[in-house]
């Protein structure tokens, strides 16, 4: 099932027609684009005009489709015969099957790095635990715009959790997952529901402590559950806009 509308965001700044040469206006109609889709500025299968975007970057429709066309190769954006371009939508079952694979892959070289566990691989987690607590999360509070250097500092905490598996393809298959599930991640946080915050920091602190305790089956469950309340987050507010789509079209 896939969902997915339209929304209005704020007006981003004019990238400027007078920038240095086509080439430099690609890459930074790609950047912002990036950052506004991954910043939740557009909903989950929402369409992307061109023609709106060159009128509103200030640029030409051709600059907006090459860096639209550079974002599908991303999988970022879905480029359809006939229809144009639109954000990828909210799959949910693709989400719920990407993180049932998460779970057993990353839980698997979490429980093999904390089984081969020694004072390096100790002293890496409680860094790169160390530099996440540090770096802001957002860019902008109203919208809950994550930054990239947070989006670094999450991923690097996560690859030197399991960084003492000993094996490579392991971590390279969870790391891979790890990417593929990012556009849903930053898309959890805006749809986090107010009346039950998520206390990310606290599920983060966790893990470092049963790490630290050399607990593998404390931290391979509070793994799963750190990417199953980001997957519950997402169902449910597929589910709410499903339903009010329903209420509508009755």
């Amino acid at each position: 099932m896939a969902i997915g509308a339209s929304k209005k965001g704020p007006p981003v700044r004019s990238v400027g027609a007078n920038a240095a040469g086509a080439p430099s206006l690609s890459v930074a109609v790609h950047a912002r684009m990036r950052a506004e889709i991954l910043a939740g500025r557009f909903d989950p299968g929402a369409r992307l005009s061109p023609r709106g975007l060159a009128t509103e970057f200030d640029v030409s429709l051709s600059v907006v489709r090459e860096a639209l066309s550079r974002l599908a190769e991303q999988g970022l954006v879905v480029a359809t015969p006939q229809l144009g371009f639109s954000v990828v939508p909210l799959d949910v079952d693709d989400l719920v099957d990407l993180t049932k694979v998460r779970v057993l892959i990353e839980g698997t070289a979490l429980r093999d790095a904390v089984e081969h566990t020694d004072l390096e691989y100790e002293m890496r987690v409680v860094a790169a635990h160390h530099r996440l607590t540090r770096t802001p999360c957002f860019a902008d509070e109203a919208r809950m715009t994550i930054t990239e250097e947070f989006a670094s500092a999450h991923a690097a905490f996560h690859d030197a959790l399991i960084s003492a598996s000993p094996s490579l393809r392991l971590r390279e298959l969870a790391a891979n997952l790890r990417d593929q599930s990012e556009l849903y991640r930053r898309w959890s946080v805006p749809f986090s529901p107010d009346d039950e915050p998520r206390d990310v920091a606290e599920e983060h602190r966790r893990l470092v402590e049963a790490v630290l305790d050399h607990d593998a089956d404390k931290a391979v469950q509070l793994l799963a559950d750190h990417f199953n309340l980001t997957t519950a987050i997402l169902v449910s507010y597929a589910t709410s806009v499903a339903a009010a789509d329903s209420e509508a079209s009755a």
